[in-house]
């Protein structure tokens, strides 16, 4: 399963099912949504914003097919900007799909040895929920079963019944879609056919989104990887005394632009310069290539120029 789209469908769907996930269990949602924050052009997966008593805090869930490095960053920079938008407390959960993933994220700042500044955010395992605890949580549970290491066929089908039974009429194509497709590779089409029916997952619309976003993913993920092998390279050959500084931030990057920006740059940089550019600590100014200044000319008179006299 490589893109997380039903997953977040499953929690717009069906957000009330699945707080105990995120900790949330007896809030009430006020709201569901897709944040994009207008700097940078970030995404965030989804903000939930729920109230408990007389107070209002939002709960920002990531979800990630598969962990990585610079996760704990983007998760802080995230909680700050909706902090910052919004002005209410930010709690952060990460839902991963499949291992290996970390338990908690942690980003923290460090100076001379010491931690100054910690922040750290909750993940969920969902290959470590058990099946039953899942189902218990209604529809929106019952779909994500397959997610579960002690999942069964007989599981799988008690989740359909689950929701043809307990969903909505409007909400049981999403969740039968998003059962099967997480159940896809584990069991053949055969045996997911007797126990959900294909007709009414079909109709929901949802595999065209994950067929579509996951060639999508591919292709870009594909570029990126290649990119990031080429910048590799090139920092360890032409600058291999700060290799070891370099290569874990390219390594991190799958931004496109940045990665043929550090290669193209690589080979008119010193060393210093080119641990400035990719660690993000100013550009270098030198690698410009500049014009010599024209010789001012002397307003004194030359042999050649002076009258005859």
């Amino acid at each position: 399963m490589d893109s997380d789209i039903p997953l977040k469908v499953a929690f717009r769907v069906r957000t009330k099912d699945l707080l105990p996930l995120t900790d949330d269990a007896g809030a009430k949602v006020v709201s569901a949504l897709v944040v994009e924050l207008s700097a940078g052009r970030r995404t965030v997966d989804l903000v939930l914003r729920l109230r408990r008593g007389t107070e209002e805090y939002l709960r920002h869930v990531e979800f990630q097919s598969r962990h990585r490095r610079d996760l704990a960053l983007r998760c802080f920079e995230y909680a700050a900007r909706l902090a910052v938008r919004f002005g209410r407390p930010v709690l952060t959960t990460v839902m991963y799909l499949r291992p290996p993933a970390p338990r908690e994220l942690v980003y923290r700042h460090t100076l001379g040895g010491s931690v100054v500044n910690e922040w750290r955010f909750g993940a969920v395992r969902l290959w470590e929920q058990s099946p039953e605890r899942l189902l218990a949580l209604g529809p929106g549970g019952a779909a994500l079963v397959p997610l579960s290491g002690g999942a069964s066929l007989s599981l799988v089908a008690e989740a359909s019944r689950r929701i043809q039974r307990d969903a909505p009429a409007e909400q049981r194509p999403n969740l039968l879609a998003i059962l099967q497709v997480f159940a896809e590779g584990r069991y053949t089409a055969i045996q997911l056919a007797r126990v959900i029916p294909e007709e009414v997952a079909m109709a929901s619309g949802l595999f065209e989104k994950v067929l579509l976003k996951g060639r999508t993913e591919g292709l870009a993920e594909g570029r990126a990887e290649a990119a990031r092998q080429i910048c590799v390279d090139l920092a360890k050959t032409l600058h291999p005394a700060v290799a070891d500084r370099v290569v874990p931030v390219i390594e991190g990057c799958s931004e496109l632009s940045r990665l043929r920006q550090w290669a193209l740059r690589a080979s008119r940089l010193s060393d210093v310069e080119f641990v400035r550019l990719v660690a993000g600590r100013g550009g270098a100014r030198s690698s410009r290539r500049r014009t010599p200044r024209p010789a001012r000319r002397s307003s004194r008179p030359t042999k050649s120029s002076r009258s005859v006299r």
